[in-house]
């Protein structure tokens, strides 16, 4: 594991922060485009608008509250039958920015219940390795083994 890891932010949310290689068009498509979503997270769209439905598969939809292409997008986090417990009203937020040919991400998922802040640190660290090495043009990690190899990490991290 090479990538910084996640960091408990504000009592309730998750943050994470990454250089990419540019340009920052590519990677915002990265976040938007339901063409590319699959390819790092999965299946999925965003409404480029504010008010816009967002919805994930895996039972996950919420509504965009932020939308500054290509520097900031954010919208809210439903999942209600997730089956480590219910995430209702939560909050991620993107952040990017050019430094040079990089861009600097950041990753902030607030609003998280207590319990799964550990697996949403888990998961976001193994997706984030997967959406790096998509913009490098390398192989993409696998997640299941990834997230299984994290979470022990974020449960001593994040534990209260």
């Amino acid at each position: 594991m090479t990538a910084a890891l996640g960091t408990l932010v504000g009592g309730d949310a998750v943050r994470f922060e990454r250089l990419l290689p540019g340009p920052i068009d590519r990677v915002w498509s990265y976040l938007t485009d339901s063409e590319r979503l699959p390819l790092w997270f999965i299946p999925g769209s965003v409404a480029p608008a504010v008010g816009g439905a967002v919805s994930f598969d895996m039972g996950i939809s919420g509504q965009v509250t932020a939308y500054d292409p290509p520097h900031v997008l954010e919208y809210t986090w439903d999942e209600p039958n997730r089956e480590r417990g219910p995430v209702m009203d939560a909050l991620v937020r993107w952040e990017l920015a050019t430094e040079g040919d990089q861009v600097r991400l950041v990753l902030l998922h607030r609003r998280l219940p207590t319990a799964t802040r550990p697996q949403f640190g888990a998961g976001w660290h193994t997706l984030l390795d997967r959406l790096v090495a998509n913009l490098q043009e390398r192989e993409v990690p696998e997640i299941g083994s990834t997230f299984a190899a994290l979470e022990p990490t974020y449960e001593t991290r994040f534990a209260s």
